[in-house]
C-alpha cells in the first residue's frame, strides 16, 4: 500500500458517526480527519474537538470546496443524493451511509456519477463483515447443505415501539420504506452477498403500529409516515424461494435487535443469528440434530449476558469494516471486495419494487421497476 495519506471530511455528526465513523477513521494511518460538518453547529464542533478535527461547518457545500480527497455520508437519507453529486461532479470520492438514496431513481443517478467521475465510491453494508456471514457464506459455496432452495431472513428490532425513530420513521427524511431502508436494506444485501445472486421478483405487505395495532401502510392516515414493518416473498434467477422480514415495532427481550439468517438445502440447513447477545451459527444434516459452529472473531450466544455494541458488532473497531477498506481503495486506486453504488442501487431496486408490490397488492419483478414507473 502506498504511504500516501487522504484527507477525509466526514458529513453529518449524529450517533452513527461517532458510533462507527470517526473511530475507524482515527484509527487508520493513512487518513487526515480535515474536516466535519453538520446542520447543527455545536454536534459537529462537540465531535470535532472529541477527534480532534481541525474544522467544522454548517454547510456540506462550503466544507466539500476545501481541499479534501474522501467524504463519508451519515446525514438523514433525503441528502444523500444532493451531498453525492455534489462530491462526486468535485471528484471527491465518497462512502455512504446505507440506504443509498431515498428511491432508484436518485440511486442510479449516484452511481452513474460517480462511474463517470472515476471515484472510488462505497456503501456501508456492514454486515458483509460479519465473521459469521463470511464462513455461512463459504460453507454454503462448499456445498455444506447442497443447493440451497428456500431462506428465512429476518432483521428486527424494537426501538419503534414507543413511537417512530425520529427522521427514520417518516416519509420526508427518511423514505417512505421506513423499517425497509434502515434495517432491510441490510437484510437484503447481506442476503444477496451470501447467495450471490440478486432477487428477482417481491410479493410484499408492510405496515405501521397504529394505537396498538399492525395497520396496512397503504391505508395509514399520517402523511409522513413511513412503513415499521415488512414482509415479502422473493424468488430468485436460480429457483431459491426466501421470506423475508423486517420490522422495528417487534419485541426483543433483552436483545435490542435480532438477525436471523436460515438456508435449507437439499443436504441439510444452516442458521445464523446474531444480537447483542453475540452470535451463533448452526448446522443441522437431514435428519440429524442441530449443532453449533465455531466461528473466529465472534461473541458466542448469551441468554445470560448483558446486551452491548461488542456482542452484536466485535468487527466494528477493525481493519475488517467498510470504511476502512474504502479508505484503502482510494490509496490503491483500484476496487476491493466491497460494496459499492452499484450494490447500494441494486438494493434500492429491491426496496422499491417492495413498496410498489404493498400498493398494487401483486407481484412484481425487480428489473421491470423502473419501466413501470416510468
Amino acid at each position: 500500500m502506498s504511504n500516501q495519506k487522504v484527507k477525509i471530511a466526514v458529513a453529518g455528526s449524529g450517533s452513527f458517526a461517532d458510533l462507527w465513523y470517526l473511530p475507524n477513521l482515527k484509527r487508520h494511518p493513512s487518513v487526515i480527519l480535515k474536516a466535519i460538518c453538520s446542520q447543527n453547529g455545536a454536534n459537529a464542533e462537540r465531535l470535532a474537538a472529541k477527534y480532534a478535527i481541525p474544522s467544522s461547518y454548517r454547510s456540506y457545500e462550503e466544507m466539500l470546496d476545501k481541499d479534501i480527497d474522501g467524504v463519508c455520508i451519515v446525514t438523514p437519507n433525503s441528502s444523500h443524493y444532493d451531498i453525492a453529486l455534489l462530491a462526486a461532479e468535485k471528484r471527491i470520492h465518497i462512502m455512504c451511509e446505507k440506504p443509498l438514496a431515498m428511491d432508484t431513481r436518485e440511486a442510479k443517478a449516484m452511481w452513474e456519477t460517480a462511474e463517470r467521475n472515476s471515484i472510488i465510491h462505497g456503501v456501508n453494508f456492514t454486515y458483509r463483515e460479519n465473521p459469521a456471514v463470511v464462513r455461512l457464506k463459504g460453507l454454503i459455496e462448499d456445498g455444506l447443505i447442497g443447493h440451497v432452495y428456500e431462506g428465512k431472513f429476518e432483521y428486527s428490532g424494537d426501538y419503534g415501539l414507543s413511537g417512530p425513530p425520529g427522521w427514520r420513521g417518516t416519509h420526508s427524511s427518511g423514505g417512505r420504506g421506513g423499517v425497509l431502508a434502515d434495517l432491510g436494506s441490510h437484510l437484503i444485501d447481506v442476503v444477496h452477498y451470501i447467495l450471490g445472486e440478486e432477487i428477482e421478483k417481491v410479493s410484499a405487505s408492510l405496515s405501521c403500529l397504529e394505537a396498538g395495532r399492525l395497520e396496512r401502510f397503504s391505508e395509514s392516515v399520517e402523511k409522513d409516515r413511513a412503513a415499521d414493518s415488512a414482509f415479502f416473498h422473493a424468488s430468485f434467477p436460480s429457483g431459491i424461494r426466501g421470506s423475508f422480514y423486517t420490522s422495528w415495532v417487534s419485541a426483543q427481550g433483552n436483545r435490542n435487535q435480532t438477525i436471523d439468517l436460515t438456508m435449507k438445502g437439499a443436504k441439510g440447513a444452516l442458521q445464523l443469528l446474531s444480537s447483542e447477545l453475540g452470535t451463533r451459527l448452526r448446522y443441522a444434516p437431514l435428519k440429524s440434530p442441530w449443532q453449533d459452529l465455531k466461528v473466529e472473531n465472534t461473541v458466542p450466544w448469551d441468554d445470560a449476558a448483558e446486551s452491548s455494541e461488542e456482542r452484536f458488532r466485535p468487527w466494528r473497531l477493525t481493519d475488517n469494516n467498510e470504511i476502512w477498506k474504502w479508505v484503502d481503495a482510494i490509496l490503491d486506486k483500484k476496487e476491493h471486495h466491497r460494496p459499492t453504488f452499484r450494490d447500494g442501487y441494486v438494493v434500492q431496486r429491491v426496496i422499491d419494487s417492495v413498496l410498489l408490490s404493498n400498493t398494487l397488492r401483486k407481484e412484481i419483478d425487480v428489473k421491470e421497476l423502473e419501466k413501470m414507473e416510468e
